[in-house]
């Protein structure tokens, strides 16, 4: 990187890594994906209610808050399984690739996993590897399904996969977040008047030349992407330069000769 972008380099340099680097992420957010995709899913949300007042704006959340309430426990309701179904489901595909790997036992506690690419080191008992997947996010990574599966075949009593998960993952957990409820509340002809002796005046506004934009503005990569693609997600020719082959332009080149006499035909017999 230091070679290739000097520049974006020396801008990393000044940036701690545990912030940019999956390599040096603590494990505490129980995630090794970095995005702020919370914030964009509820920015988008509130594009119809950003420009409204204050309250109107508010009431708008409170709405669509308890309409996600009520959706996500009937998703739970249908939900059968120790962990929710989006992490039952990545963790089926672990469990999938750690059936085709290999374990030495070194003891009770510590496994060597290979694979035709790799091999790491599992402890069990501390709930790490090597590849850091089961640090970083606290669900056994493939290596470490692979060890347990192998506990299993020597008589080690140590339960299913699931539940070596953290509970963050869990159907119950899941559940505990989302027990609570938005109380509706009457509308504002039912409100009692506020006895507070500070009279809050709306601010000064000024209207802007043109319609207000409602769309977040995006960045400069993310724009210059986008110009390549047209309303149907597909490749334009937008911005590129083209250019004739040899046989386009002895096409034209004949085609203009031909015009050429043509024109003069004409003038002659005009004459």
């Amino acid at each position: 990187m230091k070679i290739a972008e000097p520049g974006f380099h020396e801008k990393l340099s000044n940036i701690p890594a545990r912030s940019w680097s999956k390599a040096h992420f603590s494990g505490r957010a129980k995630c090794d994906i970095l995005l702020n995709n919370i914030c964009e899913v509820f920015n988008r949300r509130l594009i119809g209610a950003r420009d409204k007042p204050v309250i109107t704006c508010l009431e708008f959340i409170r709405v669509y808050m308890t309409k996600r309430i009520v959706n996500v426990k009937k998703i739970q309701a249908k939900a059968h399984g120790p962990l929710t179904p989006h992490a039952q489901e990545v963790f089926n595909k672990i469990k999938e690739e750690a059936s085709q790997l290999n374990v030495l036992m070194v003891d009770a506690v510590q496994y060597q996993v290979n694979s035709s690419r790799s091999q790491c080191v599992v402890n069990v008992k501390n709930k790490t590897c090597t590849c850091r997947k089961w640090d970083l996010t606290s669900m056994p990574c493939k290596h470490a399904v692979a060890a347990i599966n192998d506990m299993a075949r020597n008589d080690i009593r140590i339960g299913v996969p699931e539940e070596l998960v953290d509970e963050v993952y869990w159907l119950s957990t899941w559940k505990k977040v989302y027990e609570n409820v938005i109380n509706p509340i009457p509308g504002p002809e039912n409100w009692i008047t506020s006895q507070c002796p500070t009279k809050l005046l709306p601010p000064k506004h000024h209207k802007q030349v043109g319609r207000p934009q409602k769309k977040r503005k995006k960045s400069v990569g993310e724009a210059e992407v986008e110009a390549h693609f047209d309303s149907e997600r597909k490749m334009t020719w937008k911005g590129n330069t083209t250019k004739c082959s040899n046989s386009t332009a002895v096409y034209v080149r004949n085609a203009v000769y031909v015009m050429l006499l043509l024109v003069m035909q004409l003038m002659y017999q005009t004459h």
